[in-house]
């Protein structure tokens, strides 16, 4: 899926995690690529990527100036929700399963930013 990939949003968030660099630079970037996979989604037939990385989205845009250990949680559940889309290779918006994951998805970011 191009430079906008998992293991580019895999290597921001584990800077997150771990405290390094600055964390609003940090946010930005995990934004930057999940926009950018939101983007190139749908392109090659990965319409779930694209609902995963616009909820992912949302959810950071909603985040406080500071963010907390559920929060980078929360970023963690749908990266690797990225990352088993693809791995897993569910394209479309992969039926029952992909609901289920955005449902469940879209519980997380609820209850972060309500």
């Amino acid at each position: 899926m191009g430079a906008a990939g998992p293991q580019n949003i895999s290597s921001a968030f584990d800077e997150l995690k771990a405290g390094r660099g600055d964390q609003k630079e940090t946010l930005d970037r995990i934004f930057r690529i999940s926009h950018d996979m939101k983007g190139q989604g749908g392109s090659f037939g990965y319409n779930l990527v694209t609902s995963v990385g616009n909820e992912l989205c949302r959810m950071i845009e909603k985040f406080p100036a500071t963010i907390t250990p559920a929060h980078i949680d929360a970023i963690g559940v749908h990266i690797d929700s990225l990352k088993l889309i693809v791995a897993q290779k569910m394209k479309g918006d992969a039926g029952a399963a992909g609901a289920a994951m955005l449902t469940g998805l879209q519980k997380v970011s609820a209850k972060l930013t309500t």
